[in-house]
């Protein structure tokens, strides 16, 4: 988990005191890289970006950001692109590598490809590249906005960032959207491109920001296929299915530093937690959240039978009611507004303990919601 924030005057005009503002940026968003942070301006200082970095693959200078190209391009990226590997080989004809960072590899994309370089991306990520010879900002979110991206734009000027609150010192006042609100209160999230803070816009999913001639466009490149297949048996999706998960833990893998796994017990981490440790000796490390106050929410029978399946040492944290009021500050400060469901508590502490052991972990969210994993879910597929 990388951060990233920038600011982009429409019309070409010096930003007043750019620097400055990127420096709060950059600290308000310091806890999502501790390994290193770095800004970047225009010589018209109309243009800043600033990133704060988490090491992952290419730990060496070659990775730290904001990463300038050979041709005027610069980015601050936030994410993961699972295929460089295949990506740079593809490219390396017209570029010359100076690291293996996934970064770079966008950089080396959008200068063959231009801005359909995100349908070549394979990952999770949100960037924010300057073209200083089309004089024009892309950015772009992953398909499935695993990576956050927040903009606001403010008496003609742009700023965006990983998190709404390092936006927040440059709105004219803090204040409620109401229409987000009362979304909130009836489906437990905002809709679209709306957040709480009024002022303040998220970029959806597979989507892309473009400010060129003093404009900003936003427009959609990636949308999900719902055309039903007719032609194959069960069996062949089964079979399909398993094909895609164990590519996809394979290449989530690809780290120079520790991967690990949260194992609650349940099918999705599990799953996905023994894959991995069958793809790699090393990742054998999984961490589990135990309410031992409350036994009929004691799931750690189950986590230690799926890491005993996965050959694996099992990390317990025991949660309590103490560790609820102690922490719940820092978890609402890190979300920035509410999250409706109640796992996101457990989940901060078990990550705290997995950040004893390892820099990367793997987890199953979101297999409940594709494949039925609850009931409530089924009513999509209806």
């Amino acid at each position: 988990m990388c951060g990233i924030a920038g600011i982009i005057a429409l019309d070409g005009s010096p930003v007043e005191r750019l620097g400055r503002k990127l420096e709060v940026m950059n600290e308000l968003i310091r806890h999502r890289g501790p390994d290193g942070s770095g800004s970047w301006m225009s010589p018209e200082q109309s243009v800043g970006l600033t990133h704060r970095r988490l090491s992952i693959i290419d730990l060496s200078e070659t990775g730290a950001q904001p990463m300038c190209g050979p041709n005027g391009t610069v980015i601050t990226h936030n994410g993961e692109v699972y295929n460089y590997v295949e990506l740079q080989e593809a490219l390396r004809d017209r570029w010359d590598f100076r690291g293996t960072s996934d970064t770079e590899t966008i950089l080396a994309a959008y200068e063959r490809h231009g801005e359909a370089c995100v349908d070549q991306l394979r990952g999770m990520f949100a960037f924010a590249l300057w073209d200083e010879k089309k004089q024009q900002l892309v950015a772009a979110r992953d398909r499935f906005g695993i990576k956050p991206f927040y903009y606001a734009l403010i008496d003609g000027i742009l700023y965006f960032a990983s998190e709404a609150k390092a936006l927040l010192p440059f709105l004219p006042e803090i204040a409620t959207d109401t229409q987000a609100l009362a979304q909130y209160l009836t489906f437990q999230y905002a809709i679209d491109e709306l957040t709480l803070f009024k002022g303040i816009q998220k970029l959806m999913p597979g989507h892309m920001l473009v400010v060129r001639n003093g404009t900003v466009s936003v427009r959609r490149y990636w949308d999900v296929n719902y055309e039903v297949d007719w032609d194959h048996s069960p069996r062949y999706f089964y079979r399909r299915l398993r094909e895609l998960l164990d590519d996809s833990v394979a290449v989530h893998l690809r780290s120079d530093v520790p991967v690990g796994g949260y194992m609650s017990g349940g099918i999705d981490s599990s799953l996905i937690s023994i894959l991995a440790a069958r793809s790699s000796d090393q990742n054998r490390d999984f961490f589990h959240g135990r309410f031992t106050q409350y036994p009929g929410y004691d799931e750690s029978s189950y986590a230690e039978t799926a890491a005993q399946a996965a050959q694996g040492q099992l990390h317990v944290l025991d949660i309590t009611a103490e560790d609820f009021q102690n922490n719940i500050a820092k978890v609402i400060y890190h979300l920035d507004y509410p999250v409706a469901g109640p796992g996101s508590f457990p989940q901060y502490m078990v990550s705290e303990l997995a950040a004893r052991h390892v820099k990367v972990v793997l987890g199953g969210q979101g297999g409940d919601e594709m494949f039925g994993g609850y009931a409530r879910y089924l009513v999509a597929y209806l």
